[in-house]
Formats: C-alpha cells, sequence, structure tokens
C-alpha cells in the first residue's frame, strides 16, 4: 500500500528538516575551526608552561582538521538527505502520472 498524500507531505518535509539541521550544523562546526586554531601560542605566552606547548601544539591542528571534516561531513548528509527527498518525490510524481496516462 503506498502513502497517502498527506503522508508523503510529512515524510518530505521531515527529510527537508533533517536536511536544514545537518546544514546548521555544518555551520557550526565551519565556525570551530577558527575558534580551534586561535588556542594555539607561542613559548614567550606560554612562560612557565612551556611543557604543555607541545601538547597543545600537537592538538590544535588534529583539532581544527577534524571540525572542518565535520563540517564537510555534516553538510554531505543535508545534499543527500535533500538528493533523497527531491528523488523520491519526482518519482512518486512520475509513478502518478504513469497511473492516470493507464485509464
Amino acid at each position: 500500500m503506498s502513502p497517502t498524500p498527506q503522508q508523503l507531505e510529512v515524510a518530505l518535509g521531515s527529510l527537508r528538516n533533517d536536511a536544514r539541521t545537518w546544514a546548521e550544523q555544518s555551520t557550526q562546526m565551519a565556525s570551530v575551526k577558527p575558534k580551534v586554531e586561535a588556542l594555539t601560542f607561542t613559548r614567550v605566552e606560554a612562560g612557565l608552561f612551556q611543557v604543555i606547548v607541545g601538547a597543545n601544539d600537537e592538538l590544535v591542528p588534529k583539532f581544527s582538521l577534524l571540525a572542518e571534516q565535520a563540517a564537510s561531513s555534516f553538510e554531505q548528509v543535508a545534499d543527500v538527505l535533500i538528493v533523497c527527498a527531491n528523488t523520491y518525490q519526482a518519482e512518486d510524481e512520475a509513478g502518478k502520472h504513469r497511473l492516470d496516462n493507464l485509464w
């Protein structure tokens, strides 16, 4: 049994809402990268805590890269959800037209 038009509308709306959420979170993750990169400091700035500068210098680029990759992945999820919604809608409309033309 195929979904009713209302059920289809709800499903497509849900996919598109989820896509918007993923896109918004992608933007949030993209904004994390410069904030993480700002956490670097020089040995002069570190002062007495120079021992931890090495660990910090290793972690900052890693977290920066992770934030960048997360933003990209979140955007890809959003794009896939939109493609799925559009494809599902187009296939449903094409199927309806085929059925209408049978009579």
